[in-house]
């Protein structure tokens, strides 16, 4: 949660604190949501995946991270998210293309003219190239 709340503030800098809070919870539910991530929580050092619908686990990290926003330590660990297979495989290859446009760069000394996505882009990249089903790990890598 922490996570994702630090890199949404780093890629908008002028946002409010509401628009933060509601640009991470919208991340963490487009994450579980398209199956890339599950929400849970830590026990005995284990990560137990939660039961709950996602509107309530999302309510339940909402009151916690808005209501004590001011107070990072008692919201920072309120989500806890694990990759799933399908985001586990995204995440892979979005490291191979990374790895790609590094080559490309070290071997033509230019910048890239490829973008990586912001995270209110993601959800829209994940669903077209899961639209492209096999033509996912070629777009991507």
């Amino acid at each position: 949660m922490n996570a994702i709340d630090w890199k949404i503030k780093q890629q908008n800098p002028s946002a409010s604190d509401a628009q933060v809070q509601k640009e991470t919870l919208e991340t963490i539910r487009t994450l579980v949501d398209d199956g890339l991530f599950r929400l849970g929580d830590v026990n005995k050092f284990r990560f137990v995946a939660a039961n709950r619908p996602l509107d309530r686990s999302i309510h339940k990290i909402s009151h916690r991270y808005v209501g004590h926003y001011d107070d990072p330590r008692r919201w920072m660990f309120s989500a806890w998210m694990k990759l799933t297979d399908k985001g586990q495989q995204l995440a892979l290859s979005l490291e191979e293309r990374a790895i790609d446009l590094y080559r490309e760069h070290e071997v033509t000394q230019g910048f890239s003219t490829h973008q990586m996505p912001e995270p209110t882009q993601l959800r829209a990249q994940i669903t077209e190239w899961a639209s492209e089903g096999d033509l996912l790990h070629r777009d991507v890598a």
